[in-house]
């Protein structure tokens, strides 16, 4: 008994081998494009589900019910850059301000260890070594933070939270 190829299973056949070689040659191949549907053939069209008109109120992007565009997306607000603290020749230098909760980074580019300790306990960096950069948050309550190297305690600094 012959079987009768028509251009629909010819495309699925060659759809599916390109997968399994796809799958056979693992992860790191990318995927085989999609062979193209030879003249004349039959090809189905997929519809997409219709996408839910959004609740009153609701910004997707999308037009509204009544047919007024919709306002544009707000994009979310940028990360602000942490502050910078840097300890070279036995001292602390950079910022001395920085926002309530804010991203405090201290770097060590001095050739000996420190730490980074706020008087209270509250914060502190462990031994940080030559090259190395903790990043810190900032107290939320605002006010002035005195801090110090529990390495070296003459080696001292404050920060503004605000």
């Amino acid at each position: 008994m012959a079987l009768k190829t028509t251009p629909t299973i010819a495309i699925c056949l060659a759809a599916g081998i390109a997968a399994g070689v796809g799958l056979a040659r693992g992860g790191d191949a990318a995927p085989a494009p999609a062979a193209a549907p030879a003249a004349g053939a039959d090809v189905a069209v997929v519809a997409e589900a219709p996408t839910p008109a959004p609740a009153d109120g609701d910004v997707y992007g999308t037009p509204a019910q009544d047919g007024t565009p919709a306002a544009p997306a707000t994009p979310a607000p940028a990360a602000a850059e942490p502050v910078a603290i840097t300890i070279a020749d036995f001292a602390f230098g950079g910022a001395t301000n920085v926002a309530a909760g804010g991203s405090i980074a201290v770097t060590n580019v001095d050739s000996a260890p420190h730490t980074l300790t706020f008087d209270d306990g509250s914060v502190n960096t462990g031994n940080l070594s030559q090259g190395d950069t903790v990043l810190l948050t900032a107290p939320t309550a605002p006010g002035t933070y005195s801090f110090f190297c529990a390495i070296h305690p003459s080696m001292t600094g404050s920060i503004v939270v605000g």
